[in-house]
């Protein structure tokens, strides 16, 4: 495909998960099955997106951050399928849509080129999962952080009557994301150790990642503290906060950061 091409794909991939999202407020009958068949034909032009990567390169398109972030938006359809089974998380489905749909707008903004160099550092076997590691984690967080501001909203609206369930949800996200965060680290640091001979050299983007999960552990433990309990919904929006400066803020200010991406 062409940049042109791919960039018009991401403009109207965006838009549909955004109409998508605005099709779950609806209260009509088959509202909810409309909005569902809209965001699979989103995820499918996604999923297109990241295979026409994938088959340019030839490797995983985890190299730009374009790349990078096309892969992360298809990650949260997967998420949600997990989320759904396994935590009847089915009333965060619009929640996940519209960060999709975010994420999207982002990227039809990026350069498109598709073909990118692939750096000998990136040729390892750690490669894969520690990249995906964190794109789990980071889609849950996002959402968590989403469930935060909207029970926030609710509470100081008088409309506190989903505050339970919303506070449950951010929960167990936050109980998946946390493990694949640490696992994204602990491999992080092997890959290091494996190219340059040292498990931690308190780079830019390692810093930030260890606050963000450093971040996560003070929501864990206020969230079992009562005296502590109704702080702790805001640790999770400062993950979500320090999630976004570990994301761009090396490709921004980096400087010769081994974490920058092209």
């Amino acid at each position: 495909m062409t940049d042109i091409s791919l960039r018009i794909i991401c403009i109207v991939t965006a838009l549909v998960y955004y109409a998508s999202f605005i099709c779950t407020f609806f209260k009509s009958k088959y509202s909810g099955r409309v909005s569902v068949g809209i965001w699979i034909v989103a995820v499918a032009m996604n999923a297109v997106i990241v295979g026409n990567n994938w088959i340019v390169n030839g490797y995983m398109p985890f190299v730009s951050m374009y790349q990078v972030l096309t892969f992360l938006s298809l990650t949260f359809a997967i998420v949600y399928i997990y989320v759904r089974y396994m935590h009847s998380g089915a009333f965060m489905r619009r929640y996940f849509i519209v960060a999709q749909g975010v994420i999207m707008t982002g990227v039809s903004c990026m350069d498109q080129t598709s073909e990118w160099s692939f750096p000998p550092a990136l040729q390892s076997a750690y490669f894969i999962p520690h990249v995906f590691s964190y794109m789990i984690s980071y889609s849950l967080v996002a959402v968590a952080a989403i469930l935060c501001v909207v029970s926030i909203v609710k509470e100081r609206s008088g409309n506190s009557s989903e505050l339970r369930i919303y506070e449950w949800g951010m929960y167990n996200l936050v109980c998946t994301a946390f493990p694949f965060m640490v696992c994204g680290m602990l491999l992080g640091a092997l890959w290091a150790n494996a190219c340059w001979g040292n498990y931690w050299s308190w780079d830019n983007k390692e810093v930030w990642s260890l606050v963000t999960t450093l971040a996560l552990c003070v929501y864990l433990h206020f969230r079992r503290c009562p005296s502590l309990k109704k702080y702790s919904k805001y640790f999770i929006i400062a993950a979500f906060a320090f999630e976004i400066i570990t994301l761009f803020f090396v490709n921004m200010f980096g400087g010769s950061s081994v974490h920058s991406y092209s």
